[in-house]
């Protein structure tokens, strides 16, 4: 008899031809009369134990995480893109900071030292200045979110 017909029997859930069984095995093996009342007396202290009410969302809630456990990883090439684009954009920030650096100490905003022509004109504007550098602080966000943020995150919250 195995584990599974001997707690059919404490539940009071097993078939004649088992608990037939059972009874001769009772009468005939003293090995079988102890494991029978180490079980009885688990049975005992199990029904003596209260019940865990579990979450109403319990198996909705494993199930998902079930399926997201066996859903295939998808593992794609990461394009170098990215990293070309933040490059260009680092060598154009420090261009940038150059031009301004080399502008003279003096109260008239944006001055340069020699006549650079009308070509770049554009780069005395404080706007636009500024709105490269609100654009290089974005970018160098997006990159941190994707690059630290998001692997960190699904690391520390993966299902399993």
């Amino acid at each position: 008899m195995n584990d599974e017909e001997i707690f059919d029997i404490l539940d009071g859930i097993a078939s004649e031809e088992v608990i037939a069984r059972h009874q001769k095995r009772l009468l005939e093996d003293t090995d079988y009369q102890q494991l029978f009342l180490e079980y009885a007396s688990t049975h005992a202290l199990l029904e003596e134990m209260p019940l865990e009410k579990t979450a109403v969302n319990f198996t909705d809630k494993l199930l998902d995480k079930w399926e997201l456990a066996q859903s295939p990883v998808v593992v794609t090439q990461s394009s170098k893109l990215p990293l070309y684009f933040m490059s260009v954009m680092a060598v154009l920030a420090i261009l940038v900071i150059l031009v301004m650096l080399g502008l003279p100490a003096s109260n008239k905003p944006y001055q340069f030292p020699v006549n650079v022509g009308t070509s770049v004109e554009f780069l005395k504007n404080k706007e636009f200045i500024n709105g490269l550098v609100l654009i290089n602080v974005l970018i160098a966000l997006f990159f941190i979110d994707k690059k630290v943020f998001l692997p960190y995150f699904q690391q520390h919250h993966r299902v399993g």
